[in-house]
């Protein structure tokens, strides 16, 4: 058995969408026995007496516990520095691989930097974060990214990576049902993230037109409820669930025909809650859908648009089924099982 630690910004029960995808990736990874598998948590908030019995995990510390012949980085930015820009990381992973290169260093880049106006910080830190970001690439012996743009970025600039990276499409924190029957077969049922409709439009136009021209028979708010007036509803009933756990969320999802999906057109292959409709064969309706969509989703084909929302004969069940598609080949399971042979040596 191969020792591998996997070094996450946070862990249960911390609220992190890095390390919920931490714990299912774990939990898959040990089907492959061929390795052991541990967290180090970078978070000084973290309480280690409330962590999940399983993985087994504890407080990074700066170096990797002895015995280690892998560490698993899962890196955002601003996960483990409030500006993004983690310097103190980048050295410590400098130092380890210089004290003991017997350690195989694989790197999961769930975000490389941020950009904005002149106006906001992350538009002065922005060049430190790169730094930083090219700095881990270079550091590793195998890099992983979710998304095509970021592989190319790295590629460009690290030349012992040039087309070696891989590419990964994150996969659903919310579970997964392949058995779940298709949108014909199920209610006319449209749920949404509360969080989702507050990005969206402030004033909830947009929703209100949405929820008139669909005219679902029922609709379910996770999560934390958007303070929405009821008059957007017009009589629908609404179901305002609060936080669930990963499994209630997905029996609801199980029950769903629609879901309201505001996200960047272009990074919808690192939106976990996209995975999560796809995952359970629900047809993603897409704010900004009419937009070209990343990673090989097409419009019309693998989700829709809002706008789409008045065309006629529209095959749902095939757009469902399609989703399904893309989404398959980076199910939990498959992304353990190509995971696992970057990690070996």
């Amino acid at each position: 058995m191969i020792s591998c630690w996997v070094l996450a910004p946070r862990f249960p029960p911390q609220n992190c969408g890095i390390g919920d995808h931490v714990v299912f990736l774990t939990n898959q990874l040990r089907d492959q026995q061929q390795f052991e598998f541990g967290v180090l948590v970078a978070s000084p908030k973290w309480e280690e007496s409330k962590a999940p019995k399983t993985p087994f995990s504890e407080r990074w510390s700066g170096n990797p516990p002895p015995g280690t012949k892998v560490l698993f980085l899962q890196y955002s930015g601003y996960g483990y520095a409030k500006r993004g820009a983690p310097i103190k990381l980048a050295l410590q992973i400098q130092r380890m691989r210089r004290k003991r290169p017997e350690i195989r260093l694989v790197t999961m880049f769930h975000e490389l930097f941020a950009f904005g106006p002149p106006t906001s910080s992350s538009f002065w830190l922005s060049p430190v974060q790169r730094w930083i970001a090219l700095r881990l690439a270079r550091l590793s012996h195998q890099v992983i990214t979710n998304r095509t743009g970021s592989a190319h970025w790295l590629e460009n600039r690290v030349a012992s990576h040039r087309a070696k990276i891989h590419v990964s499409p994150v996969f659903s924190n919310l579970g997964e049902a392949p058995d779940a029957p298709p949108p014909s077969k199920r209610e006319a049922h449209l749920v949404f993230f509360g969080y989702q409709a507050e990005l969206w439009d402030a004033g909830f136009t947009g929703l209100r037109r949405t929820i008139e021209t669909l005219q679902p028979e029922h609709i379910t708010i996770l999560g934390r409820s958007a303070a929405i007036p009821d008059s957007v509803f017009r009589g629908i009933p609404v179901i305002r669930t609060g936080f669930l756990d990963a499994e209630q969320i997905s029996n609801i999802l199980r029950t769903a025909r629609w879901g309201l999906v505001s996200y960047n057109p272009q990074y919808l292959d690192k939106s976990s809650l996209l995975a999560a409709f796809l995952a359970h064969g629900v047809v993603p309706l897409l704010v900004d859908g009419d937009q070209p969509l990343s990673e090989g989703l097409e419009h019309g084909v693998h989700a829709l648009a809002v706008n789409d929302l008045g065309t006629s004969n529209l095959d749902l069940d095939a757009i469902s089924a399609a989703g399904q598609a893309w989404y398959r080949p980076h199910n939990r399971q498959n992304t353990a099982r190509a995971f696992a042979k970057l990690l070996l040596p």
